[in-house]
């Protein structure tokens, strides 16, 4: 699997524990939960915008031309 893949899996999974902290944190009545939960949604909002950081970095980043430049010469040329 692609590192790309993994992040775009990891931010799933972050996105849906961070769903999870905060529909807790709407049905729990003691004060001190609620806290807990604000604190761990919050702290999931910090991995879930670190993640997309990353996988714009990645999508971004240019195809190096060491690896394009040595497939076009292992490609079959036509006619030859």
């Amino acid at each position: 699997m692609k590192k790309l893949d993994l992040l775009y899996d990891l931010l799933c999974d972050k996105m849906f524990s961070q769903r999870f902290y905060n529909e807790q944190l709407l049905l729990t009545v003691n004060p001190a939960a609620r806290r807990l939960f604000a604190a761990l949604r919050d702290e999931e909002a910090q991995h879930v915008l670190y993640l997309r950081t990353e996988i714009l970095h990645l999508e971004s980043a240019p195809f190096p031309p060491g690896r394009i430049i040595p497939a076009l010469r292992a490609r079959p040329q036509p006619g030859l």
